[in-house]
């Protein structure tokens, strides 16, 4: 997980929940935020990235005017995702374990396919949810006042910060 502190110089072709920007003399484009959280221009947000600068493996943000964090998706989203999935693909996958383990193993083996496919799914929507609050402690962690941090250290050489007092 990275996380970027992000001033908003330009906002545009704003649609639903997807918009372009400008930052720093870099343009990107087609970013997805839900609707409520669109930046406005001149704003500044903490966001973290699985990957490093790629906009489109963002995982949280944060106004830094405000204590909100956002998240691509909650622990539930994950659950119900997982429950929709064990739906159109567990079910004949269930069939088959539980089948082949009747067959070679007898009930008990039955049982514990079903009860090891079960913390499985557990696990999935645990190791979420702890994800998830990893993120949140460290978007909360950036400070308003914090200079603007890039990962990529050639970017930050080449675009220094437009609101860093002249020297």
């Amino acid at each position: 997980m990275h996380i970027e502190t992000i001033r908003f110089e330009r906002v545009f072709d704003v649609q639903s929940e997807m918009f372009s920007f400008e930052s720093g003399g870099k343009r990107e484009f087609a970013v997805a935020f839900d609707r409520k959280s669109v930046p406005v221009t001149g704003s500044t947000f903490a966001v973290a990235f699985e990957e490093a600068g790629n906009w489109q493996t963002v995982s949280g943000w944060r106004d830094l005017s405000t204590t909100r964090v956002k998240l691509q998706r909650s622990a539930w989203g994950i659950a119900i995702d997982l429950l929709l999935d064990m739906y159109l693909y567990g079910i004949p996958i269930l069939v088959i374990v539980l089948g082949g383990a009747l067959l070679l193993g007898g009930p008990w083996a039955a049982l514990l396919a079903v009860v090891l496919m079960v913390l499985g799914a557990c696990a999935i929507v645990v190791g979420g949810a702890l994800h998830n609050r990893q993120i949140e402690q460290a978007l909360l962690a950036v400070s308003p006042d914090q200079a603007r941090t890039v990962t990529a250290p050639d970017t930050q050489a080449r675009h220094p910060d437009p609101t860093a007092p002249a020297r």
